[in-house]
């Protein structure tokens, strides 16, 4: 993804529309993919990169395209046909032919609980047993993380052209996991197509835990987005229209169901204060909506707002970043309570009330030495259920992790992490739970 970041940058000439650089989307190419849950935590798909000493040096010789003449996004020679594959950064001959590259990440974790936690692969605080018999200590193996990942390029008539497809092993099934589709979009000029990470997340700012779930109260999502973003200056200014995935409690699911009439649509702004320091604040709006056997339906406006920030310092790079959010309707885009039904909740025939929640968390990640690095991660979540919904309803997640990481060598990073969290529900009760994580990663 780096690499594609750099080209990026190195295409932004190219990819001038409406007045301003088109570089935002290649901004969505240019991020470290998530490894996603719901909740997605952020673990760099590519080892650190040494900085070339001169930017010419950087696209392996050649020269950047708005440093080359006669370079224009219309200048397509048609006698350079078919694809090349690529190790090291494209060049313009590249774009003109198409090429693609391919690459991977082995990622093998095992995880110890000391206390009792339903989900045994993910930290989720969310699926703390309350009230239940101690399962007691507990250990897992899994490679589900491991991922593969093609891209690939070519200028058009419109454009350079950047496509993206990655997939893993976290889908439902055997220990092993099923094949799944991660993520695959195109992205040409300001205009990204495909199934990528919401608008309504700060996907930079999110910390590097082993952890695959990240802080419970982390708003994030991934689905399918058309989405437009331009900079103007150092702001960066995205819209997009995303896939509704309602996720809603009904008083009687054998006869209600959830419609899905209008697509969520989501806005962000982000100032851009220099490398590895931004600020950004999205918005959502939904129309959840059901309708039930005998004509009764109802409808609902879900919306929220988020805040976020990056900030990154010192010679080796040392991160802070935090997020705050609140609205009503956002548990799909929430990760530890996706799927639980709190969107919204059906509380009579016909009517439909959005579920309140609002989400902190701040984390500092250090860079001690150039092979040794920590996260330290702490998130708070709480929910406002409505009156008809139970005392065993989830009220409130604690979320507290740290680690520290071993990366001998570019390709390999070892790592331990603890973690700890807390779920209390509507009527009081709750439960702690404690894991520990060892981890391997290895790039290729």
């Amino acid at each position: 993804m780096r690499r594609l970041s750099r080209l990026g940058g190195v295409l932004g000439a190219l990819l001038a529309v409406a007045g301003g650089s088109a570089s935002a989307q290649s901004k969505d190419t240019s991020v470290p993919e998530a490894p996603e849950t719901p909740g997605g935590v952020k673990t760099p798909e590519s080892p650190p990169e040494q900085k070339p000493e001169t930017e010419e040096e950087d696209m392996g010789g050649a020269k950047p395209f708005e440093a080359s003449p006669g370079s224009e996004p219309a200048v397509v020679d048609p006698t350079l046909t078919g694809i090349v594959m690529k190790v090291g950064p494209a060049t313009e001959d590249d774009l003109k032919r198409g090429y693609v590259s391919f690459r991977a990440r082995l990622k093998v974790d095992l995880n110890y609980d000391f206390r009792p936690i339903l989900n045994e692969e993910d930290f989720v605080p969310a699926s703390i047993p309350v009230g239940a018999e101690s399962r007691g200590p507990n250990l897992n193996f899994n490679a589900k993380q491991s991922r593969l990942f093609f891209e690939g390029g070519k200028l058009t008539q419109l454009g350079v052209l950047i496509a993206h497809i990655s997939a893993d092993f976290y889908g439902e099934g055997s220990s092993g996991g099923d094949f799944r589709v991660y993520e695959a979009y195109a992205i040409i000029g300001p205009l990204l197509a495909g199934r990528k990470w919401t608008t309504f997340m700060d996907l930079e700012a999110v910390p590097d835990t082993l952890d695959f779930q990240g802080p419970g109260s982390m708003l994030v999502s991934r689905h399918e987005v058309l989405r437009y973003g331009n900079t103007f200056g150092p702001l960066l200014a995205q819209v997009s229209l995303e896939r509704p995935l309602p996720d809603l409690t009904f008083s009687n699911p054998d006869t209600q169901e959830a419609r899905t009439p209008l697509p969520d649509v989501a806005g962000a702004v982000e100032w851009n204060l220099g490398e590895g320091r931004h600020v950004r604040a999205a918005g959502l709006a939904r129309w959840l909506s059901y309708y039930e056997t005998g004509g009764a339906q109802g409808a609902v406006l879900g919306w929220g707002g988020m805040l976020s920030g990056l900030w990154t310092w010192g010679q080796r790079g040392w991160r802070a970043s935090a997020q705050v959010h609140y609205g009503a309707g956002l548990g799909g885009y929430t990760a530890d309570i996706a799927g639980l039904g709190l969107d919204a909740v059906v509380v009579a025939p016909g009517r439909l009330e959005a579920v309140p929640t609002f989400g902190v968390f701040g984390s500092i990640e250090p860079r001690w030495t150039e092979h040794l690095a920590s996260s330290f991660v702490y998130g708070y979540l709480e929910i406002y259920p409505r009156d008809v919904q139970p005392g065993g309803t989830l009220k409130r997640t604690h979320y507290l992790s740290g680690n520290l990481l071993v990366t001998p060598v570019r390709s390999v990073t070892f790592g331990t992490e603890l973690l700890f969290g807390r779920r209390e529900n509507k009527d009081g009760a709750g439960g702690n739970a404690v894991r520990l994580i060892f981890s391997t990663r290895v790039f290729y």
